[in-house]
């Protein structure tokens, strides 16, 4: 699926749930979908030491890959 990055952001913490720290990057993404008039916006949370804030480019186009249960298998420059 092709996207284009809007917006981006670094986030940390502690999950409330489990109580382990965690880190991630954060794409904020708009891509098409049936049935909508204009674009929707998602948000996908990458992993920061394999797609690095500095190498995600506002503006750009990515191809996004998932697997059959949802998880992310790829976050490519389009």
């Amino acid at each position: 699926m092709k996207v284009t990055v809007v917006g981006k952001e670094y986030v940390s913490g502690k999950s409330k749930k489990s109580g382990k720290e965690f880190a991630a990057n954060v794409a904020h993404v708009t891509h098409k979908k049936m049935g909508v008039d204009g674009v929707c916006v998602d948000s996908i949370w990458l992993d920061p030491d394999q797609y690095p804030l500095s190498g995600i480019a506002v503006g750009k186009t990515y191809e996004v890959d998932r697997d059959s249960r949802g998880f992310l298998i790829d976050f490519t420059l389009a």
